[in-house]
């Protein structure tokens, strides 16, 4: 994935939608995102993926519900 870092993973309107999600509610999880930002499942997850990859977010399992919360050094 490194074209991650040949331009801003922010750039993507949906993937900053859901990053900002993220920084407003931390601990959420993907389900409650999707219902929320009305972004569909497979976008979600792709760029929970992205955000993961690019070290924006962190991620914590609680049962076998992953949350999601914005990494410490996320500047964003």
């Amino acid at each position: 994935m490194r074209w991650l870092f040949d331009r801003n993973v922010l750039e993507n309107e949906s993937c900053a939608a859901i990053y900002r999600y993220i920084k407003e509610n931390p601990g959420t999880y993907p389900q409650k995102i999707i219902h929320e930002t009305n972004i569909g499942r497979g976008t979600v997850l792709y760029h929970l993926d992205i955000l993961l990859y690019a070290g924006m977010v962190a991620c914590s399992m609680d049962g076998k519900v992953k949350k999601f919360r914005a990494a410490q050094k996320a500047i964003a």
